[in-house]
């Protein structure tokens, strides 16, 4: 069974965790939203990273609007992640970033054009999750003198 619930567990809530996707997530765009992915990292709750619920986190500045509909774009926002469950595989933090213009789209609006972006947010899901090579450690060498 499905769960449509939206608690803390589905939620980015710490600034740390928001800095983090925006300086290493994949981005992908559609023309009134930025939406960053980024595999989310091992923390207390979570025992492995990749199995935990995907998360959300909403950005929404003053170019969006008001504060009424800087707040009506991001319940609009949480409610459609909240409905679409699979909308990006488990292990993936999810920051939307709004652009102006966004304030007067409607529930049916954000699906459609998420479901537009979404390909795309596919793609750069599936290379966040990839497992990253291991480096091996670069033999130490003295200082370079010229022969």
């Amino acid at each position: 069974m499905t769960s449509f619930g939206f608690g803390r567990a589905r939620r980015i809530r710490r600034r740390a965790d928001f800095l983090r996707v925006q300086s290493n997530g994949e981005r992908a765009t559609s023309r009134h939203f930025v939406l960053l992915v980024c595999a989310r990292e091992r923390d207390r709750e979570t025992v492995e990273p990749r199995t935990a619920p995907s998360r959300l986190g909403i950005v929404a500045t003053r170019k969006v609007g008001d504060a009424t509909m800087r707040n009506r774009i991001k319940r609009v926002c949480r409610e459609c992640f909240r409905l679409w469950p699979g909308f990006v595989p488990d292990g993936v933090d999810l920051v939307v970033i709004a652009r102006s213009g966004a304030d007067t789209l409607t529930l049916a609006d954000v699906r459609d054009e998420w479901s537009r972006a979404r390909p795309a947010l596919l793609k750069r899901c599936a290379s966040v999750l990839k497992p990253k090579p291991e480096r091996a450690a670069a033999p130490a060498e003295g200082p370079l003198v010229p022969r």
